[in-house]
C-alpha cells in the first residue's frame, strides 16, 4: 500500500480580507470585473507543465464570455531561455494580459493567493506526484482547474472542488507533432 499522506498547511495563510483582495487586485493591475486566473508553482515546461494548453484555454474562454481574464504566472524560471519561452508563448499564445510574480517571495505569492479568481495546474509531466498548490487554492477558496495526472486526482474531486480535466499521452513514437 502506498497511502497518502498529504502535506499540511495553515487555512488562516489564505484568508483574505475584502480590502486585502481589493489592494492585491489593484497592485497587479486587475479590475473588479476582471477575472484572475492564477497559475503557481516551477514555470518550467518540461518539469512541471507546457503553458500552451492554459494559454489556449485562458484565449477561448476570453473570446467565448466577452469578459477580460488576466494570468497570473507565480513561480520562478530556471534560466533565462525558460522566461523567454514562457513570455513569448502567452504573448503568441494566450491572447490575455499575463504577469509573472516570483514565488519566491512570501509577499509575491500571497498577493497572488489574495487577487485570483480562479486557480488553474494543467501539470503534464510524470513526476508531478503530488502537489500542494490545489490544497492551498482551496485553502483560498479558489476553484481549481487541474488535469486528471497523478497526485492531483487525489486531491481534487471533479465537480465538487473544481474540475480535473481529462489528460492523455501519446503513444510511444507518436509525440513529434506534439512536441513541435
Amino acid at each position: 500500500q502506498l497511502p497518502v499522506i498529504p502535506l499540511g498547511l495553515e487555512c488562516e495563510d489564505f484568508a483574505f480580507t475584502t480590502e486585502e483582495r481589493d489592494q492585491a487586485r489593484a497592485s497587479i493591475g486587475a479590475r473588479p470585473d476582471t477575472v484572475v486566473v492564477l497559475f503557481m508553482g516551477r514555470l518550467s515546461f518540461h518539469a512541471k507543465a507546457h503553458p500552451a494548453a492554459m494559454y489556449r484555454a485562458l484565449a477561448e474562454a476570453s473570446r467565448h464570455t466577452s469578459k477580460d481574464v488576466m494570468l497570473v504566472e507565480c513561480g520562478w524560471h530556471a534560466n533565462d531561455y525558460i522566461r523567454d519561452a514562457f513570455a513569448e508563448g502567452a504573448g503568441e499564445i494566450a491572447g490575455v494580459p499575463t504577469l509573472t510574480l516570483d514565488g519566491r517571495d512570501a509577499a509575491q505569492r500571497q498577493t497572488a493567493w489574495a487577487a485570483a479568481d480562479i486557480f488553474c495546474s494543467l501539470s503534464d509531466n510524470i513526476q508531478e506526484t503530488f502537489c500542494i498548490t490545489p490544497i492551498e487554492a482551496m485553502a483560498a477558496g479558489l476553484p481549481v482547474v487541474v488535469t486528471d495526472w497523478d497526485g492531483y486526482r487525489d486531491t481534487v474531486r471533479d465537480g465538487v472542488d473544481g474540475f480535473r480535466i481529462p489528460t492523455i499521452m501519446p503513444a510511444a513514437g507518436m509525440g513529434g507533432d506534439l512536441a513541435a
